[in-house]
């Protein structure tokens, strides 16, 4: 046993900020915490220490957001975004209800539950305009809740967040009324929505009974012919649990390449314990970044590999991994990214080429066809077929209360947007203790009981 490093972390019952120390056994990586009150906890946050060591060498300058709030206690007891945060705003989300037509037992938001968060137009005109105001562009915003398709007005929101100026918009759904009514489906498209970023957690009608309680598997398929209708991407996201759907990581990277190009990525996400689901599991059930590029490699037979696979270095190093590749003419992903390839020295800015990167990538493919000029096996093929005929697949692991350090929260991009007027980091705004307390949702979002 090694301390490799050092840290602040809550207490997952009482959310105490407390002391914690990464420690190296038996070649995993374990958050090591005590509360006084609430004893300790050892809990596993990284499978292989070469991979989390490797991930150094990506470790790159951040760039300071513009501070909305100040500094009194510390992080994360500050946030809104406070002098001591490292890194600015990539991707803003931006929460338009907390009503839901599903009552998922993984749900983070605890949709349902905590009384309702609804707001009217104006407040939402309002959250544009905190974002406007302290993030840069492009702006992205990920318009979500609850189940925004619940809002009938949406196409509204979509259109009044392109005339304050935000450059894309994505929609996080479960997709279950965009599959009954397609004319919804091409209002959003119309009023400016460039994604939807979709559930999607597996190929069979057991794991949507098990982690929604009903099967949604043809619903699901009908959204997809749905957005293909309409020429609206889509970046499918699986919850994986390594007791649901685990297996079926590779047999989903191959389904997304049969809907290429409506389907531009998929984002793989370890299920994390917040929200409706805040146990602490045993850590052999605990699904790391690591586990997931495994599984990659394993059930695609090596089409993609775990090397194939490298930090955005736009938030924290060991917090997500992504893979660019295109589908070539023989129906295999050829990957772009390698580990060996490290981080351009030109891109001293990585949250802009990010930020762009989803604009630029997961915005145009639908429609754009290959040009007639290009001759067979050239470069110029090569660039048309990309324009078409890519797939990215990227891992994100949300912290819990289990989990959380703070040095990756003050290295966070991802940030929920409020009508109190902060921007606050995503995994905090989420995090609950084991009795449902939440630090900032139900707080900021001025739920009515």
């Amino acid at each position: 046993m090694k301390k490799i490093g050092e840290t602040y972390s809550l207490c997952p019952y009482c959310l105490r900020v407390i002391d914690a120390e990464k420690i190296l056994e038996d070649d995993n990586i374990y958050l090591v915490k005590k509360c006084v009150e609430h004893g300790e906890f050892r809990v596993l946050i990284w499978r292989g220490y070469k991979s989390y060591m490797e991930r150094f060498k990506f470790n790159i300058g951040k760039k300071k957001p513009k501070p909305i709030t100040g500094l009194d206690n510390g992080c994360p007891l500050d946030c809104g975004l406070c002098p001591q945060h490292k890194q600015k705003t990539c991707v803003t989300v931006l929460e338009v209800t907390s009503k839901c037509n599903l009552n998922c037992p993984i749900c983070f938001a605890s949709a349902n539950e905590f009384g309702v968060f609804h707001p009217n137009l104006e407040d939402v005109w309002g959250m544009y305009r905190v974002i406007i105001e302290n993030t840069e562009k492009p702006y992205v915003v990920q318009i979500s809740g609850g189940e925004p398709t619940v809002r009938k007005d949406l196409p509204e929101i979509v259109a009044m967040g392109k005339e304050a100026g935000i450059d894309y918009i994505e929609l996080n759904t479960n997709g279950i009324l965009l599959a009954k009514d397609l004319e919804f489906l091409k209002s959003l498209k119309e009023s400016g929505l460039d994604a939807l970023y979709f559930s999607f957690d597996g190929l069979t009608p057991d794991v949507y009974v098990k982690r929604c309680g009903v099967d949604l598997l043809n619903l699901k398929l009908r959204v997809l012919e749905n957005c293909r209708k309409v020429g609206l991407s889509v970046i499918l996201v699986p919850v994986i649990d390594r007791n649901i759907n685990y297996h079926q990581v590779g047999d989903i990277i191959s389904f997304a390449k049969k809907w290429i190009p409506t389907v531009v990525g998929v984002h793989f996400q370890p299920v994390s314990y917040f929200g409706r689901i805040n146990r602490n599991p045993e850590n052999n059930d605990r699904v790391t970044i690591p586990d997931i590029l495994k599984a990659i490699e394993g059930q695609t037979g090596g089409e993609l590999r775990e090397e194939n696979f490298t930090p955005t270095s736009c938030t924290n190093i060991h917090c997500d991994a992504r893979c660019f590749s295109i589908l070539d003419v023989n129906n295999k992903l050829l990957p772009l990214t390698h580990e060996s390839l490290g981080i351009s020295g030109d891109i001293v800015d990585i949250a802009e080429a990010t930020r762009r990167c989803l604009c630029d990538l997961w915005r145009m493919p639908i429609g754009n066809l290959c040009s007639s000029n290009a001759t067979s096996g050239s470069w110029e093929e090569f660039i048309e077929l990309a324009k078409t005929r890519y797939l990215t697949v990227s891992v994100m692991a949300f912290q819990d209360a289990w989990t959380i350090e703070t040095d990756r929260l003050e290295e966070c991009c991802i940030h929920v947007v409020t009508p109190t007027g902060k921007l606050i980091p995503f995994c905090i705004f989420n995090i609950s203790s084991t009795n449902g307390y939440t630090l900032y949702r139900h707080r900021e979002l001025n739920y009515l009981k």
